[in-house]
């Protein structure tokens, strides 16, 4: 089964959190697209959410190699926040627009967050 992943949403919130785990839970027995896009391509930068009392996303991101999951970001999103590559904590493809629509045709289920 392929599933498409979509976390464009803050990182700030437990969305992202939760969007993750399902994402990893899911690529256990599916193969994942995890998308970052628009305020999502924030989760996969060094921010400090220990000040705010807040889980980062470190230890899920490092585990991501062990299931059946391929993170992308979309290039328009880092470029309008000033971000690139150097920027993220892991390894992920930047892809534009029309590749993560051409993923979403091809996708079972699509869980956007």
């Amino acid at each position: 089964m392929k599933v498409m992943v979509i976390i464009k949403g803050d990182p700030f919130s437990w969305k992202s959190h939760e969007a993750l785990r399902v994402a990893m839970a899911l690529g256990i027995s599916a193969e994942v697209s995890l998308i970052f896009m628009k305020d999502g391509v924030y989760v996969l930068t060094r921010w400090h959410p220990e000040e705010l009392y807040i889980e980062g996303f470190e230890r899920l991101l490092e585990n991501m190699g062990y299931v059946n999951l391929k993170a992308y970001v979309e290039d328009t999103s880092l470029e309008e926040r000033g971000l690139n590559k150097k920027d993220l904590l892991c390894e992920v493809e930047i892809i534009s627009l029309e590749d993560i629509k051409e993923k979403i045709n091809r996708a079972e289920a699509v869980l956007v967050w």
